[in-house]
């Protein structure tokens, strides 16, 4: 009577496995994706360089949008703040060196810059070799 116990048992847990293989493969029928329209190039990879000028852009767009269409304005905090600009508008005292109330696009893009990953890095390696005897 225990052999038959332990044997529908473990043919029960047999049954149960088996059926989860099938599951497994339950997903080769969808269908592969269509392939690209005609024409479509795929686009470049992306690199340090080119994010770069990315950020740039949008740090140029930004500002000129802020001074109402003036990249070579200048931005007061009230204006960064209007244009929903809470990172300039934030540390406006920070970049605002001379303590003008005001700043130029130059000083957007030098208080940008210092915050880039690669720039943290740089400094950070900086001041381990600095500490070395």
């Amino acid at each position: 009577m225990k052999f038959l116990a332990y044997f529908a048992s473990s043919m029960a847990a047999t049954i149960v496995a088996m059926s989860c293989i099938g599951a497994a493969f339950a997903y080769d029928d969808l269908p592969s994706p269509p392939p690209p329209p005609e024409g479509w190039v795929q686009p470049p990879k992306q690199s340090e360089n080119s994010v770069t000028q990315d950020v740039e852009d949008q740090i140029i767009q930004r500002f000129t949008a802020a001074t109402g269409g003036d990249p070579n304005g200048i931005l007061s905090q009230q204006q960064a703040k209007v244009a929903g600009w809470g990172l300039v508008s934030d540390h406006f005292s920070e970049i605002d060196r001379a303590g003008t109330g005001y700043v130029r696009l130059d000083d957007v893009r030098r208080f940008m810059s210092e915050r880039t990953p690669q720039h943290i890095m740089r400094m950070k390696n900086l001041s381990k070799l600095n500490q070395r005897p």
